[in-house]
């Protein structure tokens, strides 16, 4: 099967023995959107092997500074994206939030613009989620943001 021109420029995500594939950050045609798509993996996937192609040439490979203190995931419309750490400036307008509490399973909205008021649009999700607490369970309990996609119409 041939290449298309979405698998010309790619960032894929590797363990740091370059073994096993995690994902595919990104795909395109365009080298100025990879190039964009590269940084902003340096800054959000730290202390994991990125390489970037062109093709089958590898343009650029590297252990992005950093540890790995926690192994982000975020939700988007029921998928789990292993190893995302989404910012609050990422959310576009078409974007709905809601929390859910890991110890009692509530759940309500959150308005993405007083998240943004409070933490700033660089916050990003693994944070904002450590600092937010249930309003419904004793326990206060943890929880957990996931991105759903508004209704079109």
């Amino acid at each position: 099967m041939a290449d298309t021109a979405e698998d010309n420029f790619r960032i894929e995500v590797w363990d740091r023995e370059e073994k096993t594939h995690l994902e595919t950050i990104c795909r395109s045609p365009d080298a100025m959107v990879s190039q964009a798509a590269w940084q902003a993996a340096i800054r959000r996937r730290p202390g994991m092997l990125l390489i970037h192609y062109n093709s089958r040439h590898v343009m650029e490979k590297i252990v992005t500074p950093g540890e790995v203190r926690i192994s982000p995931q975020t939700i988007i419309d029921g998928s789990v994206h292993a190893g995302l750490d989404v910012s609050l400036g990422d959310l576009r307008e078409w974007h709905a939030l809601r929390a859910w509490c890991r110890n009692c399973s509530h759940h309500a909205e959150v308005k993405p613009a007083a998240l943004i008021r409070k933490y700033g649009k660089a916050a990003l999700f693994s944070t904002v989620e450590r600092a937010l607490l249930c309003t419904s369970c004793d326990r206060g309990g943890p929880v957990r943001l996931e991105i759903h996609r508004l209704p079109r119409n």
